[in-house]
C-alpha cells in the first residue's frame, strides 16, 4: 500500500494510475479525516473541487472522460471544421471564449482551443456542443454528443455554463424579440442601442462591458425576456441560478465564483478506494433539461431543406417565401413530368448537405387520383405516393436518420373519382384519414399531410394559391404560434380552419414523429 494522504492509501498496482490523476488536476492539498463529513479537496487553476474521501470512484470516470473527448486534432482537421461553421457559428465560438481571448481569426481561435494554448476549461469537443454541430463532432472528433454532454453535466465552470445559456437564447430568439430587447435596452448602453452585428450576442456582450450582465447579475435580462414575453427563455435563466450559481459550496481557497467547477459525487458505502468505471446511462440529446428533451433539435441559421415540387403553378411562390424566412433552404421544380420527378426525389436524396440541416419538407402540388399523382402528363397510373416517402428513409437517405422528415402533398383529383367521392361525407367536407391512406414506411420521424381536392376547384380559380397551402403558410408565418404550437398542433388547426371554409376537400395526417418538432430554434 502507498499512502498519498493522510489517511488514505492506495494499493501499489494502482499508485500510478493514482499519481496521474493527481497530476491532472495539478492537486495542491489534500486533507481528509475519519468522519463521514469530511472532504477531500484538490484545487485547479481558477477552479475548486470538491469530492467524498471515495474521491476516485468519481474521478476517474470523469478524468478518463476529459482525456479520452479533449484529444488534439491536426490542423487540416480544424481547417475542414472552420469552413463548415457558419457566421453565427463563429460568432457563438468567440463568445464562448470571450473571457480568455481576444483573437478575432477562427482558425486561430480553433487552433488555441485544441492545443490547449488558452487557459480554457473546455475543449474543442464542448465548444462544438453548444454550438449544436453534432455532426462535427461525429465527422472529426469521433464523439458522440451524449458523451460531450456527460463530461459537461460532471465538470462545467460557471463561466462556461453562463456563456453556453446566453449562447443558447440567442439561438431561440426570433429577429423580432432582439429588436424588442434592444428597444428595452438601448438606454442602458453608450450606443444607445446602436449594435455593430444586429445579434444577441452583440447585445450581451455590450451589456457586459457596462457590467450589467455577468454569472451572478441577470435580473436585467431576465425582465426584459419577461416583458417581451419570451417566458420559456426567461424560466431557463432562472434554472441557471438555482443550479449552476455558487450558493451552497465552501470556496476554500477563495476562488472567484465565475471561475469554480464543481463535481458533485455521492457517498459510496465502504472503506476501500475502488478504480472500477462506473456506468452512467446518458441519453443523447443536445440539451441539459428533461423537458428540451421531448423536443428535435432546431438551429437558426440552418433549420432545414425544403423541396418544393408544383406541378400546377399556383403555390411555389408563397411556399418558397414561407420557408425562406424560416431559414430554410428552398429548391423549386415546376411542372415536371413523371419521369423527371423520380431523378428529382433520388437526386435530393443523395445531397450530401442534409447534414448540415435539422429537418426535410417535401412539398407537391400536381393532378392525381387516390394514390398517385400525374404531374404534367395526362393519364394515368402515374407515380405512387407511397413511393415519395421510401427515397427518404434511413435505408435511402441516411443522412436524415433521426431528423423530422415532412410531406406535405396538395393532390388535385380529377373529376369523377369515385374515391373522392365515396370519402366525402354528405353534410359536407371531412378532415379524417381517407378509406386508402398511403403506406408510411414502418421509420420513426416521418410525418405525412395529404390534401384531396376536386380538379374544378383549380379550374376555378387557376392563378391562386390553394386554401390548404394559403393558411399553412399563413399559420407558419405566425411567429407567436411557432413558438407555441408544434406541428401536430399547427396541423389541427390547419385542418379546423379548412373545414371551416366548407370547401369540399381532404386532409389527412399520419405521422411516426419521436418528438415534438416546432418552427423554432431550440
Amino acid at each position: 500500500m502507498r499512502p498519498v494522504a493522510p489517511g488514505i492509501s492506495v494499493p501499489d498496482t494502482k499508485y500510478k494510475k493514482f499519481a496521474l490523476l493527481m497530476t491532472e488536476f495539478k492537486a495542491d492539498s489534500v486533507r481528509a479525516s475519519d468522519t463521514s463529513s469530511n472532504t477531500v479537496v484538490s484545487t485547479m487553476p481558477a477552479c475548486e473541487i470538491q469530492y467524498s474521501p471515495h474521491l476516485c470512484q468519481g474521478i476517474l470516470p470523469v478524468n478518463e472522460l476529459r482525456m479520452n473527448v479533449r484529444r488534439c486534432v491536426s490542423s487540416s482537421t480544424l481547417l475542414q471544421i472552420g469552413d463548415e461553421l457558419d457566421s453565427a457559428e463563429v460568432e457563438a465560438i468567440h463568445f464562448l471564449c470571450r473571457d480568455n481571448s481576444s483573437k478575432t481569426n477562427i482558425q486561430d481561435l480553433l487552433e488555441d482551443i485544441n492545443d490547449g494554448s488558452l487557459p480554457l476549461p473546455f475543449g474543442l469537443a464542448e465548444v462544438l456542443y453548444v454550438i449544436k454541430r453534432f455532426d462535427l463532432l461525429r465527422k472529426y472528433l469521433h464523439t458522440p454528443k451524449a458523451v460531450v454532454e456527460n463530461l459537461l453535466k460532471s465538470c462545467s465552470t460557471i463561466s462556461f455554463s453562463y456563456r453556453s445559456l446566453l449562447v443558447g437564447i440567442s439561438e431561440q430568439l426570433e429577429e423580432s424579440d432582439l429588436e424588442s430587447l434592444i428597444f428595452l435596452l438601448k438606454d442602458h448602453m453608450r450606443s444607445g442601442g446602436k449594435l455593430k452585428n444586429k445579434t444577441f450576442l452583440t447585445l450581451a456582450t455590450e451589456l457586459e462591458k457596462m457590467n450589467l450582465i455577468h454569472p451572478g447579475k441577470l435580473d436585467l435580462l431576465e425582465q426584459s425576456l419577461q416583458n417581451i414575453h419570451r417566458i420559456d427563455l426567461k424560466n431557463k435563466i432562472i434554472k441557471f441560478k438555482q443550479t449552476a450559481l455558487p450558493d451552497r459550496y465552501n470556496n476554500v481557497f477563495g476562488v472567484p465564483p465565475s471561475n469554480q467547477r464543481v463535481i458533485n459525487v455521492p457517498p459510496i458505502p465502504g472503506e476501500a478506494i475502488n478504480f472500477h468505471k462506473d456506468s452512467v446511462p446518458v441519453q443523447e440529446t443536445g440539451e441539459f433539461d428533461q423537458r428540451e428533451e421531448e423536443r428535435y433539435v432546431v438551429r437558426k441559421e440552418t433549420m432545414g431543406f425544403c423541396l418544393i415540387i408544383d406541378c400546377v403553378g399556383n403555390d411555389a411562390s408563397l411556399l418558397e417565401n414561407t420557408f425562406k424566412s424560416l431559414h430554410f433552404t428552398v429548391m423549386i421544380h415546376r411542372y415536371c413530368i413523371i419521369e423527371q420527378l423520380e431523378s428529382i426525389l433520388k437526386d435530393v436524396a443523395n445531397m450530401e448537405q442534409h447534414i448540415n440541416h435539422d429537418i426535410f419538407v417535401c412539398i407537391i402540388i400536381s393532378r392525381g387520383n387516390d394514390d398517385s399523382i400525374f404531374c404534367t402528363d395526362s393519364s394515368s397510373p402515374g407515380f405512387s405516393l407511397d413511393r415519395i416517402k421510401y427515397f427518404f428513409t434511413g435505408k435511402s437517405c441516411p443522412r436524415l436518420v433521426g431528423k423530422p422528415k415532412l410531406f406535405f402533398i396538395q393532390n388535385y383529383i380529377a373529376q369523377g373519382d369515385k374515391d373522392l367521392d365515396n370519402m366525402l361525407e354528405a353534410d359536407g367536407p371531412t378532415t379524417v384519414c381517407a378509406n386508402r391512406p398511403p403506406n408510411i414506411p414502418v421509420e420513426a420521424d416521418i410525418f405525412w399531410s395529404h390534401c384531396k381536392v376536386e380538379e374544378i376547384y383549380l379550374q376555378q380559380s387557376p392563378s391562386l394559391p390553394s386554401l390548404y397551402f394559403r393558411f399553412l403558410s399563413q399559420l407558419l408565418n405566425d411567429v407567436e404560434k411557432r413558438k407555441q404550437k408544434h406541428l401536430l398542433d399547427i396541423h389541427t388547426e390547419l385542418n379546423r380552419i379548412v373545414r371551416d371554409k366548407k370547401e369540399e376537400c381532404i386532409i389527412y395526417q399520419q405521422h411516426t414523429l419521436t418528438k415534438k418538432l416546432f418552427f423554432c430554434p431550440c
